[in-house]
């Protein structure tokens, strides 16, 4: 039986603060080159994790900055999976609207897009609530 190894991991734990946005989108598009990943898709991860921690920030923790926001990087065989875990406010499914991007287009207004370029940037992106803490799992695959 072949035994699948244990995937390589990074973690990061940064306080509920914006300024540290720059520190994660930067590890962010680095670890996704060191996945196997080109610059242009390693810039959309980038772009996706800075979304997923901006929300906790602001919305979570309603731009609280006391608290913490931990952020795992896991190297996987094919994918890189990143786990962005949080002791805010979750999110449910019922929360969780894509606008239309020609709506959006039409009608411009400030925020709304960070769902939807994380849904489109990455190749899973899941939300889990927890007892203890809630998370965001994004995952990008090499090669897609």
């Amino acid at each position: 039986m072949k035994t699948i190894p244990d995937p390589e991991v990074f973690r990061l734990v940064i306080p509920s603060q914006t300024r540290y946005l720059n520190l994660v989108t930067g590890l962010a598009k680095r670890a996704s080159m060191v996945a196997g990943m080109d610059d242009s898709t390693a810039a959309k991860v980038s772009i996706a994790v800075d979304e997923a921690v901006t929300n906790v920030i602001m919305h979570a923790y309603g731009g609280e900055t006391d608290h913490i926001v931990d952020i795992e990087l896991r190297f996987m065989p094919l994918a890189l999976e990143i786990h962005i875990c949080h002791t805010g406010q979750s999110i449910r499914a019922d929360q969780i609207i894509l606008p239309d991007p020609g709506e959006y287009v039409k009608h411009p207004r400030k925020g709304g897009l960070g769902l939807l370029l994380m849904s489109r940037f990455m190749d899973e992106v899941h939300f889990l609530e927890g007892k203890e803490r809630n998370e965001c799992c994004m995952i990008k695959r090499v090669g897609t």
